[in-house]
């Protein structure tokens, strides 16, 4: 079986779990082409694991073994005509979406990090007094997140980092504050509080509900100024203004996942337009009022707000049930399945 799993043109360490979480837990279950998704050989049968790629490009593969996977950002009809079996995908708003029983919905496989090998003695180390701030990787590529983070006083995380380093950083952090859902997936995962943020439309409601709803999680999400307003000409502005708490419902997630399929966001001529502008001339950014000095003032105001974090007997029943269900597979695949405690 090959791993099917998403490769952004620059890293980002959700998406670089997989080639490091599934083999550990299930070494007898993955051919020697593990890392090599994109390639279409081997013998037809495909793994499907972390990230929002229900609907991905199946490389070639006509079998295909979803696995906590989630919905939102292509559209499930690519797989029409291929043997696609849903073990469990990320929580009930790709259930619903997919229209899948509810039982498949457990939770984002990263919830087993934490009983891997590699990453279980982060469990144990101190943890620090550090609040954390984890832009989006694209986000994270306009400048100032650095300079925000160290004018609050906290540490910024890069999540193009190697899933080590990043995890080790979210584990041993105090207070993690990310835009990115695997921060607040890892962060949870350890037991450490969080607070989500928004910055730009690249923001997905969609797949920030469906994980909350897996684990019976309430949340909102503090939209937050950039340093830069790139990221605004890049990906659009939200309608609601910087300070709003947005919630996660589920209902409203659901129709943003259909939106986004039937008509994906596309950037205006006007705004593409002035993005060359600004691009081309970055004095005229500071014009529009956004600074680092604004968005850390945000990302303290919202390190002041009481943080989420899942209770710990439904996180671990959640894991213990996919820890169950990946055994299961590798039995039925006839591969071996690592005996973890």
């Amino acid at each position: 079986m090959r791993l099917l799993h998403y490769e952004p043109a620059v890293p980002n360490f959700g998406d670089d779990l997989n080639p490091l979480l599934w083999p550990e837990l299930a070494p007898g279950l993955f051919g020697q082409d593990v890392s090599l998704p994109g390639t279409g050989t081997g013998n037809g049968t495909a793994f499907v694991g972390i990230g929002t790629i229900i609907g991905i490009d199946p490389a070639g593969c006509s079998r295909l073994h979803v696995f906590t996977s989630g919905a939102g950002y292509s559209d499930p009809a690519r797989w029409q005509g291929l043997d696609v079996r849903y073990h469990c995908v990320r929580g009930p708003v790709s259930a619903r979406a997919l229209g899948l029983p509810a039982d498949r919905a457990l939770t984002d496989g990263a919830v087993l990090v934490p009983r891997s090998p590699s990453f279980a003695d982060l469990a144990s180390r101190p943890s620090t007094t550090r609040t954390v701030v984890m832009p989006h990787y694209e986000t994270l590529a306009f400048p100032g997140w650095s300079r925000a983070a160290q004018l609050a006083g906290f540490d910024i995380v890069d999540p193009r980092g190697s899933p080590r380093d990043v995890i080790a950083a979210l584990a041993g952090a105090r207070l993690v504050l990310t835009e990115s859902l695997h921060g607040a997936i890892l962060a949870d995962a350890f037991g450490v509080p969080w607070r989500g943020f928004a910055v730009s439309r690249n923001f997905s409601t969609a797949k920030w509900a469906d994980w909350a709803a897996s684990l019976d999680m309430d949340v909102t999400v503090a939209l937050v100024p950039p340093p830069d307003p790139m990221p605004l000409l890049r990906f659009g502005k939200r309608p609601e203004p910087f300070g709003t708490m947005i919630a996660l419902d589920p209902e409203a997630a659901l129709a943003e996942f259909r939106a986004r399929i039937a008509a994906p966001p596309k950037v205006a001529l006007v705004r593409r337009q002035a993005k060359r502008v600004l691009e081309a001339v970055p004095v005229t950014r500071r014009l529009l009022g956004f600074s680092p000095e604004r968005t850390a003032q945000a990302l303290v105001e919202l390190a002041t707000r009481d943080p989420f974090v899942s209770n710990p007997s439904r996180r671990a029943g959640l894991a213990d049930e996919m820890l169950e269900r990946l055994y299961r597979l590798a039995k039925e695949a006839g591969a071996s399945a690592a005996v973890l405690a």
